[in-house]
């Protein structure tokens, strides 16, 4: 079995959790996409209720709102969008891409790296743009982080996405990254050298290397204290059983010979969609790394 056949990795996986019965079967994923949009709407009455702009001036995030003291725009601004286009275009990113993501580090680690993402973005953007009048909005900082974050857990799958809706093209998620990343660097010196700011590279970038920083600590075992942290139980379930059923054993696999080291990388994906990426071995997440390089 593939990647792609695994329940988590399509669009009509729907994660189990709980937040005090109001939220019961909300995954991470759907609560800040519902949050999103709920933000969306209110700015929209409040626009009609208080003037234009009064939502903005109170969430959004600029060094005029800090001056005056603020300090919560640092990561309210993550759940503000200019229009409809920029929230669609956000949500879909976070559904597509957040959705798996979920499922291997689980809700309080997701919401982790939204907002590091978000933190680190308002950071990035703050840095290159002092004296700047200009407010910044949107979750694309966070939608950065989450992305990075998968590119580092799956890095030797290919994924196929449309260009324009149209264009299907296929690469691996760590070249994709490395791609967007470079765009974006590009992106924020043109912006820099007196080119259009419209777009916030520099919270893009910053949203990225949160959501990098995020895999390598979670690979090397430094966020554990984030599951000690008191909050609302979103908890994915697996339609295969939980951590219980795992399997647990030591073996050795011949990763030379393709058809072996194929089918341990399956049971080990298997193992992760069944109790996340967080259980497997040494040994296994050895086999993983060693694997990018032999089913290249």
């Amino acid at each position: 079995m593939g990647l792609y056949d695994r329940d988590y990795m399509g669009g009509d996986y729907r994660g189990g959790g709980s937040l005090k019965r109001a939220f019961a079967g909300w995954s991470a994923v759907k609560f800040l996409i519902v949050l999103n949009v709920v933000s969306f709407v209110a700015g929209a009455f409040a626009d009609k209720a208080f003037g234009f702009g009064a939502y903005y001036q109170l969430f959004e995030l600029s060094w005029q709102n800090l001056a005056q003291g603020k300090i919560w725009t640092v990561l309210t601004y993550s759940i503000l969008h200019a229009n409809l286009l920029h929230i669609v275009l956000n949500m879909i990113g976070l559904y597509f891409i957040g959705t798996p993501l979920e499922r291997i580090i689980g809700a309080k680690k997701f919401f982790a790296v939204y907002l590091f993402g978000a933190f680190l973005g308002a950071f990035a953007w703050l840095a290159t743009s002092v004296g700047d009048t200009a407010g910044l909005v949107g979750a694309s900082a966070s939608v950065m982080a989450v992305f990075a974050a998968f590119c580092f857990f799956y890095p030797p799958v290919p994924i196929t996405f449309l260009i324009f809706f149209v264009l299907p093209v296929s690469m691996r998620p760590m070249t994709m990254l490395k791609i967007a990343a470079v765009f974006e660097a590009l992106g924020l010196a043109y912006s820099l050298s007196g080119g259009d700011a419209a777009i916030a590279y520099a919270a893009h970038l910053g949203g990225m290397a949160a959501g990098a920083l995020f895999a390598v600590s979670f690979q090397r075992g430094l966020l554990g204290f984030l599951d000690k942290i008191a909050a609302p139980n979103f908890s994915l379930k697996g339609k295969r059983g939980n951590r219980a059923n795992v399997e647990t054993y030591s073996y050795r696999v011949n990763i030379t010979d393709p058809v072996e080291l194929k089918r341990e990388v399956d049971r080990i994906l298997d193992k992760i969609n069944a109790s996340g990426f967080a259980s497997l071995t040494e040994d296994e997440r050895e086999t993983l790394r060693r694997a990018k390089s032999y089913l290249k």
